[in-house]
Order: C-alpha cells, then structure tokens, then sequence
C-alpha cells in the first residue's frame, strides 16, 4: 500500500514520525518499534489535526542502546517499514525538538499540574482548560512558579498551574482529558488519561480500618495513604459555607474602643467580637454553641474568615489555631474572635482587648486555654479591610507599645506598604544581647560553594563573634581540600568524619565542641546576599519562649525555596510557599510578617545550645538524613517552645547541590523509611496541625487548594496536638 510516512530522532530520546494513507485518510494505524529484531513497544498513530499532527512517537533510553544496534519501525499488519537504520544513523537524522506550549508533570485525583513558558518573568494571563470530548472539565489561571533546570541558574523559572476538574469525574472510570491553553495551543503529555475515586470510598476504607487485628488496620491505612481526599479550588469555599453568599446585616450589641463591636452568640455567655468592617456570620454561634463543651476552661475561641471580592467571588482566610508572632506584626486574629461575655472590658481598640484579655500583666499571651474553630465567623468585603489597614496598624503598634508589653529596648520598625495590602506589617526588633554563635556546617567536596558560604556568612553579619565548626564528610577532590585548609587558617575549626553520610550524626558531634550558647546549623549551599539575618534571627531567639529561628530561602530565581515547613500535605511535611516569587506576600500575606509554622528546615536553623542537648539533638536513627530538622523543631513544639519563620531575613538555598536529589536513587528508600517514621510518630501533627488548617487539601501544595470535605471540623486547641483520626501508618 502507498503510505506516506517519515521518522527523526529528537534529541534527548525521542523518535517521532507520521504515517498516512491518501486512501484511508481517516484510518488509525498501528505502529511497532523494533530494536534488533523484537518489538520494544507499539502505539496507534494520531489522524491528522489542523497543525498537521498524525503521528507517533516512541521515547528511547540513549544510554541503554549501541550504535550499531538496528533500529525498525513498522505499521503492524501492513508490511510498510517507516525506517530501518542503525541507531547511530538514525541519531544523525536528529532535528532540534519544537518547542511545546508547556508540559504537564503530574496527574493525582482531581488535580492535573504542569509548567508553561519557562524562564519568563511575568505570569501568562491565559487560562488552562481541560476538555473531555467538547465538555470544559476543568479551567485555571496560571497563578504559580515552579524552579526548573540547574539550583544555581537565575533564569531557571516556569510559571506554573494547578488545574481542578469537575467533581462529577471522580466516579472510579478512565476519563480522557485533551489539556491546552485557551489561546488553544496543546501542552505536551495531552491528552492525559485519568482516574479518580469519589470521597465515598476513603469514608469505606476508615469504617473497613475500626475493629479487626492491628495487622488489619495498618493494610488498611497504606491504602488510605494513597487516597488523600480531593481537592477543590479555593474558590470554591462558598459551596462549602452557602450562607455566606447572603448574610444579612445585623446590629451590634455594644462597641470596642473606636475599631471595633461586639454581638451575643445565643445563649451561650459568649460574644463574638469584629472589626467594623466584618460582619458575623449567622450560622457560627450555633457551631460554637455545639463546640463549647469540647473546650473546658476556653479563655478565647478563634476563627476563619470570609472575604468578598471585588467581583463578587468569596475567598476564604483560614487561620491557624493561634500565632502569636504573626498577631504581634499583622494583628490577623484580631478581626474575629469570640470572647466570654465577662472578659468586655473599656479598651480603645479591638487589638488592645485582645492583647488585654489574653496577657493581662503584661508581656506575650500564651496558647494555654485558646482554641480555633475551623469555620468562618464573619465576612469581611476585600476592599473595605484594606483601607482600613493604616488605622488597624496604627492600633496595633499603640498596644504594643504600652508599658509592660514587650521586652525593654524593643523597636517597631517601620516597613514599605504594599498596595492593596490587607494587613498591618510591623517589623518587631526584640534586643539582642548574645552576639556568639557556634556554626556548624557539614560539608563533602564543593569547595567552591563551602568557601562561598563561610565567608558571605561571615561578611554579611558584621558584629557578632561566630564560632564555625566545618564537619568534612570525606572530601576528595584537590580544591576543596584546599578550602578547608584556608578556612582553618582563617579561624574556622575543621572536623572529619568518615562514617558515610549521617547528617544527624554531624551534627550533633559536632555540637560537642561548640563553644557558645546559640548554635546555628548550616547547609554548605547557601548564599548571603542580605546583610543583617544573624541580628534578625536573634532578634527573635531573645524571646525566651522561642526555641529556633529561621530565615526565608529563595533560589537562584528568586522562586521561593523555603517558607517554613507545613506538615499535612501528601500526608507528610513540605516547604511553604515553593510556588511564590521573591515580593509576593503569600496566603493570607504570611510572607509580609513573622509567623510560626509547624517546623523549619535545616539548612539554615538558629537554636540554643542547651534546648539542642536537653532534647537529645537529632535523632540520628529514624531521622539520619531527612526531616531530623522537623522531628526536632516539633520535639521543641510540644515541650511547649515556639518555632518562628522571619521574612526579614532572607538568604540563598541552592537546594541539593552538594548531595543531589533522592528521588529515584538508592537513597529514596531511606526517604520512604524515615517518612514512614515521621507518620509513625508524629501522626496528631500531620493529621491536623494546629499550625494549618484543616480545610487545606493534603493533596495539593500548601494553601492551593480546598479539601472537598472537611477534615476536622471540631474545635482545635492552640498549641497542642488534638487526637487524630485514621491513617495509623505504623
């Protein structure tokens, strides 16, 4: 039969072609490659499409196969060899790849994610649609970036997507999705084939998990492991909450200084305490009135809140049970929150109440007796709270500023406005008074990027006396030899170590011979283009109820690469904010303000010597190379310490540089051990940590996405770790 086809290599391993019979223009045809004789693989060839696509392609790993082996692919049951060549020859028919649209990388339940227009410096206003058939299934902005290419390249960003589908697909059958961009071009791995299993079956697999032999439970949560619960886009928060798109106006009960208002919630004995610019919402005095009996001896209830757009749209703002760092610059949990009717007292603010009531001698409050109610309580419209952000802060900073409040020698600086900003952004300076720190840096070759580190570090922090222990891992090559030899000259003190690659271990012996009070761990990849991160940081370990500090990482893109850790997505712990660009104030802006996330990385962690060795250090067996830094900062969490993430210091995290990524090595079983360790002990926390809410999808990134059914409606105390429900993973 007279085919018309034709084959090329597309480098890196890629073999494409097309093949078409003028008679049967509509006919599929079946096309086999061969290598030496035996069919590798086999696929249906595309019909033509109006770019001129019907073809098919092959993916070749170079490295498995010789020059001289024969290479043939034919359509199957035809007879018409397309090409018959040694792979040498074929490899020199190669043409440079067309540069596609964007690609997608992953596909999980009811999300499908990928990269579109890597290295730009703005986001594509064009959206990403989904079509099953002629049916839209699924459409997103291109909201997010994603790092690509080499750690250290500064052009190495891709503006990114996370697109939703239609619940109704979740209904355990293939479904076929054609992915492209509304300007309708086809992004590469289109059409992606998906399937997803409806909530229902996790709520069969929980109920199949009670009773029964421990043996039992624990198959059944490896299989509640792989189904997280889908998610849904966060604006779709209203269809969670209906009554927020009509909340009727209601009168005040009383007024709180010039800010604020105060309204019964039933008969409970409590009310409910807004900013002018929040209206409560109806249906939250009956879930408190259901939750109160669940949180004995509550001194204070907070909650969520809605915000109306300016084009109608309702997103939520979901908080943590309690911050009190982030209450001190941004004054968040201020806006909403309920209060026994008794603790009204004349305040000239409603932050001053607050503050008040919950540190009523003075000083910072503590998280005993507070609680968070996972669900909104008033609805505030966009615009009107940010222009009411310059008096909230002016408010703010006045009672912080009243005696007693903080410590002696504390400064509030001032810091630049964002426009449209929502909160307040006070930057709070405490005093610094120990200037000695003991650095601890393990490191294996990279001589290069070790003495870049060392010095910057030392050059970008004039002032303090830093004790710098470099722990040598077994470095072999000739410069990095020399590294270490002029960084002992230069006062640094050098270790060995040659028992392979245990970071916990490094560490903590070389903890043994640090010489001063504050200990700071540091990764050898890291770079100081900011000045001042030692002051800030100590800044914040002079508050006595803070156990570490850590500073925001960017990559060489400026694409976030750390932002605290947040435990519960993937059923797991991972960085915050790995989807925001330097200058974006994140959800809920907690990139503008201190925070205190759930732990903090390694790479760059500020702690006291003596909490370090009072908690054992890193546990060198479970945790011997990843999540150490996690175990210990919730270690430091439930000894009743807090862990605290400054925007204001910043530096550079070339991520795994000096030892490569897990991922698909003999190292990523060890990965899968020691999360399976962190699951096995830290299961309250990942399930529901207070530090995150609830609502978020633990199958998305941190704060993308809403769960489709809530995870854990009841009331959560602040500061501790409620009893989780299933998965058991042990």
């Amino acid at each position: 039969m007279p085919f018309l086809s034709d084959v090329a290599f597309t480098e890196p391993g890629l073999v494409q072609g097309h093949v078409l019979l003028d008679s049967q223009p509509e006919r599929h045809w079946h096309v086999g490659l061969f290598v030496n004789g035996r069919l590798m693989g086999a696929m249906t060839a595309g019909l033509p499409d109006e770019s001129g696509d019907h073809g098919f392609r092959f993916s070749l790993n170079p490295a498995a196969l010789q020059g001289d082996d024969l290479l043939r692919i034919e359509v199957l049951n035809a007879g018409h060899v397309i090409v018959e060549q040694t792979f040498l020859n074929l490899r020199g028919r190669a043409i440079p790849a067309p540069r596609a649209a964007g690609a997608i990388h992953h596909q999980h339940g009811l999300m499908i994610s990928g990269t579109v227009e890597n290295g730009v410096t703005d986001l594509p206003s064009y959206e990403i649609l989904a079509m099953e058939g002629d049916r839209i299934v699924g459409r997103c902005r291109v909201t997010r970036w994603e790092h690509v290419g080499n750690p250290q390249d500064p052009l190495g960003r891709a503006a990114a997507f996370d697109l939703h589908l239609d619940p109704g697909l979740a209904d355990g059958r293939m479904h076929r999705l054609h992915v492209e961009t509304s300007t309708g071009l086809v992004l590469e791995g289109s059409p992606v084939d998906m399937v997803a299993w409806p909530n229902r079956l996790r709520t069969g697999l929980i109920a199949a998990g009670s009773g029964g032999t421990a043996a039992h439970a624990r198959r059944v949560d490896m299989m509640l492991d792989r189904l997280m619960g889908l998610g849904m886009p966060l604006a779709a928060y209203a269809a969670l909450y209906p009554e927020l798109e009509c909340i009727p106006a209601m009168a005040p009960e009383g007024r709180i200084g010039t800010d604020g208002a105060w309204f019964r919630l039933g008969g409970t004995g409590w009310v409910l305490c807004c900013h002018e610019t929040v209206q409560p919402v109806p249906g939250f005095a009956a879930r408190l009135a259901r939750a109160l009996p669940e949180m004995p001896g509550a001194r204070a209830v907070f909650c969520d809140l809605a915000l109306r757009q300016t084009d109608g749209g309702i997103w939520p703002l979901l908080m943590p049970a309690f911050d009190t760092e982030r209450l001190l610059e941004q004054g968040h949990a201020a806006l909403c929150f309920a209060l026994p009717e008794t603790a009204l007292t004349a305040a000239p603010s409603l932050v001053t109440l607050l503050l008040d009531h919950l540190a009523p001698e003075g000083g910072l409050p503590a998280a005993a007796d507070l609680w968070h109610l996972p669900h909104p309580g008033g609805l505030a419209d966009e615009s009107a709270l940010a222009e009411s952000r310059a008096p909230r802060a002016r408010a703010l900073e006045a009672a912080l500023t009243r005696p007693g409040r903080l410590p002696e020698g504390s400064r509030i600086i001032a810091t630049p406005t964002r426009a449209g900003a929502l909160f307040p952004a006070l930057h709070l300076r405490r005093p610094v008074h120990d200037r000695t720190i003991s650095v601890i840096v393990p490191t294996r070759n990279q001589g290069a990027l070790l003495h870049a580190a060392v010095t910057g570090l030392i050059a970008a922090n004039p002032g303090f006396d830093l004790d710098v222990i470099v722990v040598d891992n077994g470095s072999d090559e000739a410069e990095s030899l020399e590294v270490l030899n002029r960084l002992e000259d230069g006062g640094a003190r050098i270790l060995e170590f040659g028992e392979g690659f245990n970071f916990s271990l490094i560490n903590n012996l070389a903890c043994e011979h640090a010489r001063h009070a504050q200990l700071c761990f540091m990764n050898n990849d890291v770079a100081f283009p900011w000045p001042g991160v030692l002051e800030e940081l100590c800044s914040r370990l002079a508050d006595p109820a803070v156990g570490a500090a850590g500073p925001l990482m960017l990559r060489a893109s400026d694409i976030i690469q750390h932002g605290g850790v947040v435990l519960g997505p993937w059923h797991g712990a991972a960085h915050a904010f790995e989807d925001r660009m330097l200058g974006d104030p994140g959800y809920g802006e907690l990139l503008c303000a201190a925070s205190e996330p759930a732990a903090l990385t390694g790479a760059f962690l500020l702690t006291r010597r003596a909490l370090f060795e009072d908690l054992g250090g890193f546990d060198t067996t479970r945790f011997a190379v990843n999540f150490n830094d996690v175990d210990y900062c919730l270690r430091l969490r439930q000894a009743g310490y807090r862990i605290v993430l400054s925007p204001q210091a910043r530096i550079r995290h070339y991520e795994s540089v000096s030892r490569g990524r897990e991922k698909g090595s003999p190292a990523g079983a060890r990965l899968q051990r020691e999360l399976a360790c962190l699951r096995a002990i830290w299961r309250d926390a990942i399930l529901n940590d207070p530090q995150y809410h609830p609502l978020f999808a633990p199958d998305a990134l941190p704060y993308r996405a809403l769960a489709l059914e809530h995870r854990a409606p009841a009331p959560r105390p602040a500061g501790r770790w409620h009893p989780a429900a299933l998965p058991r993973w042990a």
